[in-house]
Formats: C-alpha cells, sequence, structure tokens
C-alpha cells in the first residue's frame, strides 16, 4: 500500500481551480466576540487552549510559553464541516477537522498556554483563525495534560474550539469513501486538504499520540493520490447491478 508523503501529495494535488475567493472575516466583530469571552479574567494568568487541528502546528503568532500533549474527553475529530476558505473554495469545497462531542472516547492534541499580561493580543491570531469561518463555538472545557510517562495527568481548564452543528457548513457525519475523495481533490489558498491531513497526524506521532481516524484516512487518500483502484468484493460487483440510491450529503 502507498503512504502519504508531502512528495506524493506535490505529484497528485491539483492547485485549486479558478473563480472568487471567500470572502474575508469581519475582524470588529470577532474582536468583540473575544472580549466578552474572555470578560472577568485576570489577564496576568494566561489563558491555556487546545488545540487539535492546524493549531497543533500553525500558533507561532500567539508566542506560547508551554506546548505540551494533552487529551479532551468526550469528544473526537471528525471531517464534517465544508471548507471554502483555507483548503478548499467555493467553487470546489473541501472538508476541514471539527471536534464533536463522543461521550465514549476522548480526542488528543496540544495544550498550548498563552502568558499574561498580554493574552488578548496572544489570544487574537488563534481567535482569527479559529472563529473566523463560523465553524465553531468557543468552550472552557477540562483537557488533561498527558505526560510522557505512564502516569495520571493533570487536568487544565482551557478554550476548547467546539463544532457548531448549526453552522452553513456543517455537514454531519459523511461516508469514508467520500471523505477521502474530497480530501484526496481538494486544496485552496493555504495548501491541499490532503497535506493538512498528513500534518496532523504527523505532528500527533511526534508527540506520542495517534489518532486511528487520520491514519485510517491516511491510508484511503494516499491509495487515491496514487491511482491505486480499491478492491472489490463479488458481492459488491452483483451490488453494483442495482442502481444505488444517491446519497445527498455526498457533494463532493
Amino acid at each position: 500500500m502507498p503512504q502519504l508523503t508531502h512528495e506524493l501529495i506535490a505529484r497528485a494535488v491539483r492547485p485549486p481551480p479558478p473563480g472568487p475567493s471567500a470572502p474575508p472575516p469581519d475582524e470588529a466583530r470577532l474582536r468583540a466576540e473575544m472580549k466578552v469571552f474572555l470578560h472577568g479574567r485576570d489577564p496576568e494568568l494566561g489563558i491555556w487552549v487546545f488545540a487539535y487541528g492546524a493549531l497543533m502546528w500553525s500558533h507561532a503568532e500567539a508566542a506560547p510559553d508551554i506546548v505540551t500533549p494533552a487529551r479532551l474527553p468526550g469528544f473526537a475529530r471528525h471531517y464534517a464541516l465544508q471548507d471554502v476558505h483555507d483548503r478548499g473554495t467555493p467553487a470546489a469545497p473541501g472538508l476541514t477537522l471539527g471536534l464533536g462531542e463522543a461521550p465514549a472516547l476522548s480526542c488528543s492534541g496540544l495544550l498550548l498556554h498563552l502568558p499574561g499580561p498580554d493574552v488578548e493580543a496572544r489570544l487574537w491570531p488563534v481567535w482569527k483563525q479559529e472563529m473566523g469561518p463560523g465553524f465553531y463555538r468557543p468552550s472552557w472545557q477540562d483537557v488533561v495534560m498527558q505526560p510522557r510517562r505512564e502516569s495520571a495527568g493533570t487536568t487544565i481548564r482551557a478554550l476548547c474550539f467546539i463544532t457548531r452543528p448549526d453552522c452553513p457548513a456543517y455537514r454531519g457525519e459523511l461516508p469514508v469513501r467520500d471523505i477521502a475523495e474530497c480530501l484526496a481533490a481538494s486544496s485552496g489558498s493555504n495548501g491541499s486538504a490532503a497535506a493538512y491531513l498528513l500534518d496532523a497526524a504527523e505532528t500527533l506521532r511526534q508527540n506520542g499520540m495517534r489518532d486511528p481516524m487520520l491514519e485510517s484516512m491516511e491510508a484511503e487518500v494516499a491509495r487515491r493520490l496514487a491511482g491505486i483502484p480499491h478492491p472489490v468484493s463479488p458481492a459488491s460487483t452483483r451490488a453494483r447491478a442495482t442502481p444505488a440510491t444517491p446519497d445527498p450529503a455526498s457533494r463532493f
């Protein structure tokens, strides 16, 4: 089986099609919402932010003084958000990661500590990046530091960006086939969806963590980019004789 690599992605993924870009976010509104969210907190104490997607490696502007592995109980990553901003376009939407409730699971990621006293200035690039597209709602959640050794972790109250099922970009639970085909094909102003997938999985591995969903999707996307057809069983071949009912959620 082929392995998903940046070299394979560079060879196989085409640049985004020409067309209009998504409108920029309303920065004045975003700043006002951030101030309301932080109201009442002592800026001298700083804040913790939980990163589970691009924020795991794209946080230089926020200048965190601590970056440590962690897990968020009761939530899991999912590809349920249509992306026309970063790794997709309005003409050819991609998919991006969200964070959905999953009581029996936990989401691995990184905890970022933004120290005081200039918390608002440090948080602003994070807030703009995460809240600009309208995908998420900010929420304080208990996140567990994931120690390198086998021992109990410390629980930290951290800012998390949770998927909004009521946002226009929400697509709900999609078939693995449709997700993989979309990730293999889409790209936008911030690169390709396949590279985003690979960066997320590699960042977790570098920090001693794994996500089975991401690693399974790596294999699916790599196979498509390498042009290897999916093996067909006799049962599925017979099933093709009957026209399938189209899935209304599958638009990619």
